[in-house]
């Protein structure tokens, strides 16, 4: 019972939800250190400052952190550093979860 009880505490969406917003605020952050160097913040340079940052990240299940959240993690903090903008959080049931802006298409040349 109390293994229950821990686990769902870990990973309460008010949680995640407040962590996400922080990471998409750290990505503005970020933004506006690289303008101020005049850096265009671009994709990579966006990225390169997601791995810089090295946030203590909160679990979501199982006192693990799933790749799942680690990716939403990352682009929440991406796709702020390139727009400026906090990404609107996704429906906890999933369905009219959706992004700001999505990631462009890597084609190989």
């Amino acid at each position: 019972m109390l293994l229950a009880g821990c686990s769902a505490e870990a990973g309460t969406y008010e949680k995640r939800s407040a962590f996400l917003d922080k990471m998409s605020a750290e990505g503005i952050k970020y933004r506006g250190s690289l303008q101020k160097q005049d850096t265009e913040p671009s994709r990579k340079a966006c990225e390169q400052g997601w791995h810089l940052l090295d946030p203590d990240i909160p679990t979501n299940e199982y006192s693990q952190s799933s790749s799942e959240w680690l990716a939403q993690l990352e682009e929440a903090y991406v796709k702020s550093c390139m727009t400026g903008e906090t990404i609107p959080k996704p429906d906890p049931s999933g369905i009219n979860a959706r992004t700001a802006v999505p990631f462009p298409s890597v084609s190989s040349s």
